[in-house]
């Protein structure tokens, strides 16, 4: 064998022997802070509202519509489903005339089923409608606008 050939592999066996050691005196990695300036916001959501922040435009709107929610909570609502107090009463109101949410009083449930398939779709963009309906059947969508397109005008 040429010298050449004997450093070479001695190198290479110290260059790898340097490596190992330095992966294992390498400490375990920490997680790394964020230093946002936005808080975090913890979830404190029942089982029918969305799972994640992400789906809300703002910090803010995700607090009136916990609020919201908190409020319809309290009232006494005979006639109206807990789907529709649970997933559209927290923005339209328990009666539909909008709170956050416009009036869907006046929409019969052709015009219902047809909004609500497209918030589904995504043809019309908004993300909160969007999110609440993603795991909604279509027959869920024809109750709700059933439901709906009966309230007092």
């Amino acid at each position: 064998m040429k010298v050449g050939k004997i450093i070479t592999i001695i190198l290479a066996v110290a260059i790898c022997g340097i490596m190992v050691f330095m992966l294992s005196q390498t400490p375990p990695k920490k997680e790394k802070v964020a230093t946002n300036a936005q808080p975090k916001v913890e979830q404190n959501f029942t089982k029918e509202q969305p799972k994640s922040s992400e789906e809300f435009a703002s910090e803010d709107e995700l607090k009136k519509v916990k609020e919201l929610s908190l409020s319809v909570a309290k009232v006494h609502n005979e006639g109206v489903s807990k789907q529709y107090l649970t997933t559209c009463a927290p923005c339209h109101g328990a009666n539909a005339k909008g709170v956050v949410a416009p009036d869907i009083t006046h929409l019969s449930k052709d015009e219902l089923l047809k909004k609500l398939a497209d918030y589904k779709a995504g043809k019309v963009q908004n993300s909160l409608m969007k999110g609440l309906l993603t795991n909604v059947s279509d027959s869920e969508l024809e109750n709700l606008a059933d439901e709906i397109s009966k309230f007092k005008k």
